[in-house]
């Protein structure tokens, strides 16, 4: 008897023993993981709840844009090229998904599908497909949209990473790292005196400035429907607005306007191209042999100049993303051979326009760049790129930098390329490619004739400046070669002028 009254204390003793711990456990402090999770689900529950959130299939926004464009100033030191408001519509479908952007009065119209490519129209006078970069930006978008941020922060493929709570103006705020769908940490800012969400915080890979810090605020939100919906939205990279959305009118889960998500079919095979461009690892680069050893580089949106001296290369613009630039090495090897790019020259400072520059730069060629660029272009040479490594941080090389102040000369005795500083009001360190046997000229942006265009070309207040410099210069020019659209002749910009 005294046995199994041992074994029945001790078996009660354990029983009660487990009990505490278990009850201890449960009433301990939550996780940080567990505390973030809780305040993302109270977030969309604010929201009007997760399968409400789920079950949103398409999103019209309709209300005013203005994008400020980073890279884009006149001058260096500034960062932004201020745009101006204006009408904005945009219509997601998150099923495909697909999207249709309507800017201004116009409704310029432009088409992303990651079934089908997409297309854009520029500036109302010519269509051109997105390229592969400009369609892996827009998936991106489509899964951080506030009205899906939520259900893929709080899915299997994320993960919540830490939690803290502080306080602002008395009012208590909390803020959640999550581990994203596409492997990006987000810091998600709730509080304020509301549930929802007021800003995400995260660092990307930004062309061409590399680990780009970005900041995304949501405000001014309002119930409609059952959902509670933010119709400001603000956009700030490296500390600068970069976007403002203001929303007057926004509609869930309506009949979707298909005509306005079709790729038309036009002479230059818009639908085709952009069906072929959609995830493809490499932009196409045509070769036009201009003269002997001289090659216009022709791609989707922007091109380049290359030119065969006895012993090296050099290149005239390094644009858009290293993704073009790599093809355009190849493309130089197909038609030129092994000779080294020793000279990069770059027209001006402009992001578009210094994408491409870090390619050649980890090549071993040294950058040639007006004096007032060079410190704008040192940094894009220098930023840290440990998100997505190009071929300069991965080659461990210091890049190099060559600055022209008003004219400078490139010649090996036989062949021969003049740079000249032009001033104008687009961008301040602008320099002119001229190889004078050849009578050809490579130009950026100081005129637009665009391919598929036609008409006269459009002129800007700066292209006279940029026509003055050169006939002053005595430079006799027989051809255009552009950064971004068709060869004109010289005579077709002088005609243009006269008028």
């Amino acid at each position: 008897m005294r046995t199994r009254g041992f074994k029945f204390h001790h078996t009660f003793g354990v029983l009660f023993v487990s009990f505490i711990l278990s009850f201890q456990l449960n009433c301990s402090s939550p996780t940080p993981q567990e505390q973030g999770r809780q305040v993302l689900e109270d977030a969309a529950e604010a929201m009007g709840g997760l399968e409400t959130l789920r079950g949103i299939e398409n999103i019209t926004r309709r209300g005013n844009r203005q994008s400020n464009s980073l890279g884009q100033a006149r001058v260096t030191a500034e960062r932004l090229l201020i745009g101006s408001p204006g009408a904005y519509t945009q219509i997601i479908d998150f099923t495909v998904p697909r999207e249709v952007n309507l800017s201004g009065e116009r409704e310029i119209i432009t088409v992303a599908d990651a079934a089908r490519g997409g297309y854009r129209d520029v500036q109302g006078r010519a269509l051109r497909p997105l390229e592969p970069g400009q369609m892996e930006g827009y998936q991106k978008e489509w899964d951080r949209d506030i009205v899906k941020f939520l259900v893929h922060a709080l899915g299997s493929e994320s993960s919540i990473e830490g939690y803290e709570s502080t306080e602002v103006d008395g009012q208590p705020v909390h803020i959640t790292q999550v581990r994203y769908i596409d492997g990006t940490l987000y810091k998600v800012t709730m509080g304020h005196g509301s549930d929802v969400i007021s800003k995400l915080e995260f660092t990307e890979e930004r062309n061409p400035y590399g680990d780009l810090d970005k900041e995304r605020s949501f405000s001014n939100y309002l119930e409609m429907g059952g959902l509670t919906l933010p119709f400001t939205e603000t956009t700030r990279e490296m500390g600068e607005v970069t976007r403002m959305l203001e929303w007057t009118e926004i509609t869930i889960n309506q009949d979707l306007p298909e005509e306005r998500f079709e790729i038309p079919e036009t002479e230059l095979s818009i639908r085709e191209r952009a069906q072929a461009l959609l995830g493809a690892d490499t932009l196409p680069v045509e070769p036009t042999e201009l003269a002997p050893g001289v090659y216009l580089g022709e791609s989707v949106s922007m091109n380049n100049m290359w030119v065969e001296f006895d012993e090296f290369i050099l290149v005239a613009e390094g644009p858009n993303n290293e993704r073009q630039s790599l093809e355009v090495i190849r493309q130089i090897r197909e038609t030129v051979g092994d000779k080294p790019i020793r000279y990069l020259v770059t027209t001006h400072h402009h992001a578009d326009h210094t994408g491409g520059i870090r390619t050649y730069a980890g090549g071993g060629a040294i950058v040639v760049t007006h004096a007032n660029n060079e410190e704008i272009i040192r940094e894009i040479l220098t930023r840290p790129h440990t998100l997505k490594p190009d071929l300069l941080a991965e080659s461990g090389l210091e890049p190099q930098i060559e600055t022209v102040d008003e004219r400078q000369t490139i010649s090996d005795g036989t062949r021969t390329v003049e740079l000249l500083h032009v001033p104008n009001a687009h961008a301040d360190g602008y320099l002119a490619i001229y190889l004078p046997r050849e009578g050809l000229i490579f130009q950026s942006d100081m005129l637009s004739i665009l391919q598929g265009e036609t008409g006269d070309p459009v002129l800007r207040p700066y292209t006279r400046e940029f026509y003055d410099a050169v006939v002053k210069e005595g430079w006799r020019v027989n051809q255009i070669v552009p950064g971004h659209g068709r060869i004109a002749p010289w005579k077709e910009l002088a005609d243009a002028l006269k008028e």
